[in-house]
């Protein structure tokens, strides 16, 4: 299996992003410095992890909020 690229996403100034699931195409509001691995709510794959500051994200960042 493949292994998942992370990316910090830039201009993320705001507390909550609405992150796209690059597997099922669900968005999701998350918190833009989480202290713990995001999962999707359908499909249950990482789509963001922390990384002691701003996220680190496998999908597309929608909006920041």
């Amino acid at each position: 299996m493949a292994e998942t690229k992370f990316v910090k996403p830039k201009n993320v100034n705001g507390h909550f992003v609405k992150i796209k699931c690059k597997d099922c195409g669900n968005v999701q509001v998350v918190f833009a410095r989480p202290s713990s691995v995001v999962t999707c709510n359908i499909c249950g794959a990482t789509i963001a992890k922390p990384t002691g500051g701003i996220l680190a994200t496998s999908g597309e960042v929608v909006e920041v909020l």
